[in-house]
């Protein structure tokens, strides 16, 4: 048994308790955990709450939230055009420069106090975990204690990964942790990461009580089956797809079914949408696993995912997931459970929902299937477990 106990560093662009964000929940979820175990637990974190703007929004200094002392430091000044011209010219798939892809990600989200606090106090710590990799505040973090750096890139097949300067992250960072196996092969094969340094952690998944369906239903006023969508509300996760999968489902179907949103960020209905999707907006825990218990099933639209809470958290309420196929974390997720089916046009969508409804004694069956796999790959003591064991391996300490 291996009794050192670390001082770790929790690096990420934000911070908030209404966050999000996978990356955010799953270093808060780190930091508070490891920190029970008697680790101790800081994170360096921006003054930003909301991820489009970035601004400054909260004071500068320390606080404490859960027991974890969290430093805030102001981002830095940005040149919105300049990031935008860079991230449209990588969208396209157009090479940049070296230079430039750093003139790119330093007009993203960084900052030079937190920077130099990393730099100043490294000695301090034993580790550095960033996530997630997509930002300036990894970059350079990453660069300024490399032989003490852990990353959780939180990684998706996108024109971004394959920058000069992402290889160079995960060449000079001491660890890469991965949320899923998916994931660890999509880097080894775009970075060809050395796999003596990897593992793969994840995040525990617990729920905070017995989900209770009908209370749910009660609280509000749903007498209708349901498929749910839970998280933030975007491009990025494919909302508006699912919206309008929703509508056509509406148009080609006599049924009750409806779609029941939950989580951040605006969406845009219309009149029409009455009968067919109802938004809920940011509501509590207790309510939103209440919520999954009570669907028909959950939804993940996405095809960027490096774990998928949601579902993951949808299947230990003991409810079957409903994943895009063009997302190989998700779809391996319903593979190796046996919880849950793929879609990959409208019409898969469709005959999905279809079977779903007409199957309710084999919708239960993936559900518990779902379970029954978080319980066995996710619980929170496998996790941590993992997560000790990978910085035993690649930090000398």
């Amino acid at each position: 048994m291996h009794d050192k106990k670390w001082k770790i560093a929790y690096v990420c662009p934000r911070y908030t308790p209404r966050s999000a964000g996978g990356a955010e929940v799953l270093i808060q979820s780190w930091a508070e955990r490891m920190h029970k175990r008697g680790h101790r637990s800081e994170v360096l974190t921006t003054c930003a709450r909301d991820h489009f703007t970035w601004k400054n929004e909260l004071p500068p200094g320390e606080e404490t939230i859960a027991g974890v002392t969290v430093r805030r430091f102001p981002v830095n000044p940005r040149d919105q055009r300049r990031y935008l011209h860079y991230q449209q010219r990588i969208s396209s798939g157009q090479q940049l420069s070296r230079e430039e892809e750093e003139e790119w990600i330093g007009e993203g989200v960084t900052s030079d106090d937190l920077r130099r606090y990393i730099r100043d106090h490294r000695e301090e710590f034993d580790c550095f975990i960033f996530a997630p990799y997509l930002f300036g505040v990894t970059y350079f973090g990453v660069k300024s204690a490399p032989e003490k750096a852990i990353l959780v890139p939180c990684l998706h097949d996108e024109p971004y990964a394959y920058l000069k300067i992402i290889r160079d992250l995960f060449k000079i960072s001491a660890g890469v942790f991965f949320n899923s196996r998916p994931e660890a092969e999509l880097a080894r094969w775009l970075t060809e990461v050395d796999g003596g340094k990897t593992a793969i952690v994840g995040m525990g998944i617990e729920p905070p009580h017995v989900p209770d369906p009908e209370k749910f239903r009660r609280k509000f006023d749903i007498d209708f089956p349901y498929i749910l969508y839970s998280g933030r509300r975007e491009g990025g996760k494919n909302t508006p797809l699912l919206i309008e999968y929703m509508r056509l489902f509406k148009r080609h179907q006599k049924t009750d079914l409806k779609l029941l949103l939950m989580g951040t960020g605006e969406i845009l209905l219309n009149r029409k949408d009455a009968g067919a999707i109802r938004d809920l907006g940011y509501i509590s825990e207790e309510d939103k696993w209440n919520g999954y218990a009570a669907s028909l099933a959950l939804c993940q639209p996405s095809t960027n995912e490096s774990l998928s809470i949601v579902l993951l958290e949808s299947w230990l309420a003991g409810r079957p997931g409903l994943v895009n196929a063009f997302c190989p974390v998700t779809v391996d997720h319903c593979l190796r459970s046996q919880g849950g089916l793929y879609f990959r046009d409208y019409y898969e969508f469709e005959e999905c929902l279809l079977y779903l409804l007409d199957h309710p004694e084999k919708a239960s069956r993936l559900g518990e299937n779902g379970r029954e796999y978080v319980r066995q790959n996710f619980s929170w003591k496998k996790v941590l477990d993992r997560l000790e064991d990978g910085i035993r391996r690649v930090i000398k300490t």
